[in-house]
This record gives structure tokens, sequence and C-alpha cells, in this order.
């Protein structure tokens, strides 16, 4: 009768230590989804997307990507669209779309120091602000001009 007992006893712990193994390795593969660079920025970009209702996905005929050079992130620096706020350094990319016209200013008057932004990209024939312009800002909202289509 024991050695009966001890035989369920051992299958039921391989058992339970199969399912453990199972959620560990489960757990980490979620993890290791969700903090994924490439899935928050697609998130944020969606959320931004959605949390906009004046814009609609027309307007992403027409994109200009900034890049944070001094730090990794600056939460309340924001990439100003005629005075509107519509994208902020959360992390150390924002692509916003623009239109023929656009007036383009970066807002880092909370901070105190000098930061640097470059723009990395344009898309959809932006002719002006030109790829590989750095923009250096110390304390203020510094324009940086109109955007040109052509």
């Amino acid at each position: 009768m024991r050695k009966d007992f001890l035989f369920w006893g051992t299958r039921l712990e391989h058992w339970l230590m199969r399912v453990v193994i199972l959620c560990a390795v489960m757990m980490v593969t979620v993890q290791w989804f969700a903090y994924d660079p490439a899935v928050r920025v697609i998130s944020k970009v969606d959320d931004d997307l959605r949390g906009n209702a004046g814009s609609s996905l027309t307007s992403l005929d027409h994109l200009v990507t900034f890049q944070l050079l001094d730090y990794s992130t600056l939460p309340r620096a924001a990439v100003l669209v005629n005075g509107e706020k519509r994208g902020s350094f959360q992390y150390r990319y924002v692509t916003v779309p623009v239109a023929d016209g656009d007036e383009l200013a970066i807002d880092a008057a909370f901070y105190e120091q000098p930061v640097s932004f470059k723009i990395i990209e344009t898309y959809g024939n932006v002719r002006w602000p030109e790829s590989g312009m750095i923009v250096k800002v110390h304390g203020t909202t510094k324009k940086i001009g109109k955007v040109i289509i052509d």
C-alpha cells in the first residue's frame, strides 16, 4: 500500500513540475512580447491616432520623424504643429503627420538644459524641413518653420 502511495505521489510531483515550468515559460514569453520596443511604438502610434479625433488615416501621407539626440526620453518635450501638441518624447523618436503650410515647433520650455533634436526622415514629398536638420532648444519653444510639400 505504501509503495502505491509513493508511486502516485511521484507521478503527481512530475506533473506539477511540468505545469510550473510551462507556466514560467509562458509568463516569460508574454513579458518578452509585451515589452518589445517595436510593439510599444506600434501601440503608441495606434493610441495617438485614436486619440486625435480630427485626424484620419489620409493625414498620414506626409510625415516628419524627430529623434531626441542627447537623452533617451524627455516626456515634457513636445512637437507642436500649428501650436497644437502632436507628439511628445516619451520615447526617443516621434513621428507627426503634417500638411503643406503647417508651422512646426519644438516645445522644451520645461527643461533648463539645452536639448538637441534631429529630423531623421521625412515622408511623402516633404521638402522642408530637410532630413538631417538638427534643432537645438534651450528652455524655450523653438519654431522650425513652415512645412513645404512638393
